[in-house]
C-alpha cells in the first residue's frame, strides 16, 4: 500500500455517502456542526487509527463536506467522522460495522466502504405491472428464524433465498421486506426492536441479517446477491424504507435513489415522515415502484409507478366480514377500484395488527407479553373470534374460522388492486392473539411453519385462490373496471347485483351481494362473485350468461376446503342457495346452451324473464353446493 491521500480534485458532494471508482474513494457527508471536519481511517479490526484526514475547506457545499481519497484498498478499511473534535454519525453511510450480531448492546459503530464492480452479470428487473403484482410481506428474520422453516441460514437474507422455490410456488410476483436497514434492536429495559421502527443508518442493509463465518461477504454484497437472484427467478424485491422527522427531504430522496440505484430493487415503501410530491417528481425514482400511504387520494399525475399503501380495503373487508351492517357499497368499492393513475394496494392483515388467523380467533388484543399493560397496540382490530376466545378444539369452532379465512381469501385475490399477503397468513400463522409484536423476537413474532390441517388448508386455498386471480385476466384487468358498457356488448365490465340480478340492494340492513365480471371487456371466462356475511343461508337469482355456470368456489363446503376444480355444471342455472357467512364464485365455460327467453343483449333479461327470476317458479329447485 503506498501512501495515502485526501484531495479535493474531482470530489464533487453528490452523491451523497461513499464511492469506490477506479482506485479512489469519494467521501461526502451531511453535519450542521461548525469546525474542522476529520475522516479518522483504521484497517477493521484494530482500534488504532491508521490515518486522520481533514476535509478541505473548499470541499463545502451548505451543511455537506466531501473529498477524495486514494492509495489504499478500502475492502481493508473502516472509517469514522468528527467535527471539531466531536464524532458525528455519516447518516448516509452504506456499511455499518460494529452491529454484526443480533441483539447486542451497540458497541463502537464505524463505517465501511461499498465493494466496488459488484458482478450484476445480466441482471435485468421482471419488471411486472401493478396489475400482475402479488406482494408477500416478511420481516427478514421472523420469516426463517423459527426452527420448522426448514432452511440453513435462518433469519437471513440467505434463509430467504432458499425460500424462493415456495414464494413462486405460492403465486408471489414481489416480496416486500420489513425494514431490512441498518436500526438498533437494543432498546433497553430487556426489550428488543424486533420490527425496527426508529432511527436508523437507511442508507446500509442490515448487518446481523448476513450470514457470518469463514471470508465474511459484506452486507452490501449479500443484500445485491438477494436482489439478482430474486431477478434471475422473475421475482421483484421491495423495501419498506421509514423515515423520521431528522431525515428532511434531501436525504429522503438520496436515500431513495441509492437502494434503487446501487441496490437495484424494484419497490420502495415508505413510511414515517415523507415528501411524497418531491419522491413523485424525481426522474430517477420513476422506474421503481413507490408504495405509500402519502399517495392515497391526490393522484400524481401520470406517475403509474406510484401506490396507495394504507389500512382502507383492510378496515372495509374485514368489518364485512364479520357481518357489521351498513358495508355493501363500500365492499363494492373495495372490490372494483384499482387506484387508477396510481396503483392500490389490498390487505387482510399486515405487521401492525392482527394476523388473520388471530382475526378470526380473537374479539380483543392480548398484549401481555410487551409489558405495556395492555396500552399499546390498536383497540380496534375489526375482528371476530367465531364464539370462543383463542385456541380451541371444537370442530363446529374450527370450521367456522377456517370459513372466515377462506371468505377473506376469495375477497383478497378477486380484488382490483395489488393482493398483500403477511408472510404466514396463508399458512394460518398465529401471534396467540398480541397485535403489535414489536418487541416479540420469538415465535410469537415468528412465523410457525408448523400449520397442521388447520394451516394445510388455508395453504391450498390460498394458492388455490392465487391460482384463479392469475388466470382470470378479469381480476386484474388493465386499466382497471369501468362498470360501463364501453365496448357495446350488452352489460357493463363490472356489475352488482342483490338477491335478484341487476338490482343492487345496498340498504344498511343487508349482508349479501353479488359481483358479475364480463369475460368480455379482457378475453375471458364470466364469473360471478355471491357473498352472504348474514348468519342465514340466502337464495340469489342468477343472471344470464352465455355459456353455463360452473361452480369454482364455496367456502361452506368443508370436504372440498372451498375447492372446486373442473365441476359439472349448475343443475339449477336460475338460483342458488347460498349458505350462511359464505362465499360462492361461479365460472361460465362459454359454452352456448338453447334459449329459451328472448334476451336483451350479451348479459340482459328481459322485464318477464327478470321477474321471473325474482319470484321463481312453482316447485323450482333450488341449488345448493355439495357438502
Amino acid at each position: 500500500m503506498g501512501k495515502i491521500k485526501a484531495e479535493a480534485s474531482g470530489a464533487g458532494p453528490f452523491p451523497l455517502g461513499t464511492r469506490v471508482e477506479k482506485g479512489r474513494v469519494y467521501v461526502s457527508f451531511v453535519s450542521e456542526l461548525e469546525g474542522t471536519a476529520r475522516l479518522h481511517l483504521y484497517r477493521k479490526g484494530r482500534e488504532r487509527e491508521t490515518g486522520v484526514f481533514v476535509f478541505p475547506e473548499e470541499c463545502r457545499l451548505g451543511n455537506i463536506r466531501y473529498m477524495a481519497l486514494s492509495g489504499f484498498d478500502p475492502s481493508a478499511f473502516e472509517y469514522s467522522l468528527s467535527v471539531e473534535g466531536s464524532p458525528v454519525p455519516d447518516v448516509c453511510a452504506a456499511v455499518v460495522t460494529g452491529r454484526e450480531k443480533w441483539g447486542e448492546a451497540e458497541g463502537r459503530v464505524r463505517y465501511g466502504f461499498l465493494k466496488d464492480g459488484f458482478d450484476w452479470g445480466g441482471d435485468r428487473a421482471p419488471g411486472h405491472s401493478f396489475e400482475d403484482t402479488v406482494i408477500y410481506r416478511l420481516h427478514v428474520r421472523g420469516f426463517t428464524r423459527h426452527v420448522s422453516s426448514g432452511v440453513k441460514n435462518k433469519g437471513t437474507f440467505a434463509g430467504i433465498v432458499e425460500k424462493i422455490p415456495y414464494l413462486k410456488g405460492l403465486g408471489i410476483t414481489m416480496a416486500e421486506l420489513v425494514l431490512p436497514d441498518e436500526f438498533s434492536e437494543v432498546i433497553g429495559g430487556g426489550k428488543l426492536n424486533f420490527w425496527g421502527y426508529g432511527p436508523a443508518y437507511c442508507f446500509a442493509p442490515k448487518a446481523s441479517y448476513c450470514v457470518k463465518g469463514g471470508r465474511e461477504t459484506p452486507p452490501d454484497v449479500q443484500f445485491k446477491e438477494l436482489v439478482k437472484i430474486f431477478h434471475e427467478n422473475g421475482l421483484e424485491l421491495a423495501v419498506e424504507l421509514h423515515f423520521g422527522p431528522e431525515m428532511g427531504t434531501a436525504l429522503q430522496l438520496a436515500c431513495l435513489r441509492h437502494w434503487a440505484g446501487e441496490y437495484r430493487v424494484d419497490g420502495i415503501h415508505v413510511s414515517g415522515n415523507f415528501d411524497s410530491r418531491a419522491a413523485a417528481a424525481d426522474p430517477a425514482l420513476a422506474g421503481v415502484k413507490l408504495f405509500s400511504g402519502a399517495f392515497c387520494g391526490e393522484a400524481a399525475g401520470k406517475n403509474r409507478h406510484l401506490a396507495c399503501y394504507q389500512e382502507d380495503f383492510q378496515t372495509d373487508m374485514r368489518r364485512l366480514l364479520k357481518g357489521d351492517e351498513d358495508m355493501l357499497q363500500s365492499a363494492a368499492y373495495q372490490m372494483r377500484e384499482n387506484g387508477g393513475a396510481v396503483g392500490k394496494v389490498n390487505f387482510m392483515a399486515n405487521t401492525n395488527g392482527f394476523t388473520m388467523a388471530d382475526m378470526v380467533s380473537y374479539d380483543r388484543k392480548h398484549n401481555e407479553a410487551n409489558g405495556e399493560n395492555g396500552r399499546d397496540g390498536s383497540d380496534y382490530n375489526h375482528s371476530w373470534n367465531c364464539g370462543v376466545e383463542g385456541p380451541v378444539r371444537k370442530k363446529r369452532i374450527l370450521e367456522l374460522r377456517k370459513k372466515q379465512l377462506r371468505n377473506a381469501w376469495v375477497f383478497l385475490a378477486m380484488a382490483q388492486g395489488m393482493p398483500l399477503i403477511l408472510a404466514g397468513d396463508e399458512r394460518g400463522n398465529s401471534q396467540d392473539g398480541n397485535n403489535n409484536a414489536y418487541c416479540q423476537d420469538n415465535p410469537t413474532g415468528w412465523v410457525n411453519w408448523r400449520g397442521g390441517k388447520f394451516g394445510e388448508d388455508i395453504f391450498r386455498f390460498a394458492g388455490y385462490m392465487l391460482r384463479f386471480r392469475k388466470a382470470h385476466p378479469m381480476l386484474h384487468k388493465e386499466g382497471g373496471l369501468m362498470g360501463m358498457d364501453y365496448l357495446g356488448v350488452g352489460c357493463p365490465d363490472f356489475s352488482v347485483h342483490g338477491e335478484s340480478p341487476w338490482y343492487p340492494q345496498y340498504e344498511a340492513y343487508r349482508r349479501q351481494l353479488g359481483f358479475y365480471y364480463s369475460g368480455k371487456f379482457a378475453e375471458d371466462a364470466d364469473i360471478y362473485l355471491m357473498f352472504n356475511m348474514h348468519w342465514e343461508p340466502h337464495v340469489f337469482s342468477l343472471p344470464h350468461t352465455d355459456g353455463l355456470w360452473r361452480l369454482a368456489v364455496d367456502t361452506s363446503a368443508e370436504e372440498q376446503n372451498g375447492i372446486f376444480e373442473g365441476p359439472e355444471a349448475l343443475e339449477d342455472q336460475d338460483t342458488f342457495e347460498l349458505n350462511a357467512r359464505s362465499v360462492v364464485v361461479l365460472v361460465s365455460d362459454g359454452v352456448k346452451k338453447e334459449e329459451t327467453v328472448p334476451k336483451e343483449g350479451a348479459c340482459g333479461r328481459t322485464e318477464a324473464a327478470r321477474a321471473e327470476s325474482v319470484c321463481g317458479k312453482a316447485g323450482q329447485n333450488r341449488q345448493k353446493a355439495p357438502k
